[in-house]
């Protein structure tokens, strides 16, 4: 995903993250899947993106804004059908680290 995390010191610790953006989603089927994106910001936050159900076209991306490693009360969580709509998300999450 080409979007610039290091403006709030994030740093991208993991990144299966191969959708090019140009092409329709139904070309990167086997990359639809549960882990695609983690990014560490200070104080503890974690950007999590990934996509469910994985492999499955009909599915979503979700996107998790987690603090002190906290999976079971997210900061922020919400859903995205498409690039467009993630990229939004994502900055909505990243307003809040």
């Amino acid at each position: 995903m080409n979007m610039d995390f290091t403006t709030k010191g994030g740093i991208v610790t993991f990144d299966d993250f191969h959708i090019d953006e140009k092409q329709p989603l139904e070309n990167f089927l086997e990359d639809l899947k549960e882990d695609m994106l983690q990014v560490e910001f200070p104080g503890g936050f974690i950007l999590d993106i990934g996509w469910r159900p994985s492999f499955d076209i009909q599915g979503n991306f979700f996107v998790s804004l987690i603090k002190d490693y906290n999976w079971e009360a997210p900061t922020f969580s919400d859903s995205a059908s498409n690039i467009e709509v993630l990229k939004l998300k994502v900055s909505e999450a990243i307003r809040l680290v």
